[in-house]
């Protein structure tokens, strides 16, 4: 009896889980350029972050950023943050210096929910 419990309850669980609505899911990063960890040329000119889901834009206020600092914290920004559906762009000042580069963003999914993170290129 106790066996037929448990394997109705582990299903009930199951089946909750598999029917869970994936509006829990947020703005995951997908894909990055340049790529977390890379070597790049100097001549790279922008960020761009991709996310599973679109990120939200306000008209006049934009609550999303991409900071990059190279290894002195020093930023290296050009522009202001845009954003088109699932894709984050930032303009970078050219030619980037040889060094290491630390992306920060920072954005606000269409559910509300705000995404956070860091990674970094190297510039040869």
């Amino acid at each position: 009896m106790k066996l037929r419990g448990l394997v109705f309850a582990g299903a009930l669980l199951a089946s909750s889980v598999a029917n869970t609505p994936n509006s829990f899911a947020h703005a995951a990063l997908e894909k990055t350029v340049p790529v977390k960890g890379s070597i790049v040329a100097a001549s790279t000119n922008k960020v761009t972050l991709y996310f599973g889901e679109d990120i939200l834009v306000l008209k006049g206020k934009n609550p999303n950023s991409i900071s990059v600092t190279n290894s002195k914290g020093i930023s290296v920004n050009a522009g202001e943050t845009k954003v088109s559906g699932t894709t984050v762009l930032e303009a970078l000042k050219t030619p980037l210096a040889s060094g290491k580069y630390k992306v920060s963003y920072r954005v606000v999914s269409a559910d509300g929910h705000v995404v956070s993170g860091s990674y970094s290129f190297t510039v040869k």
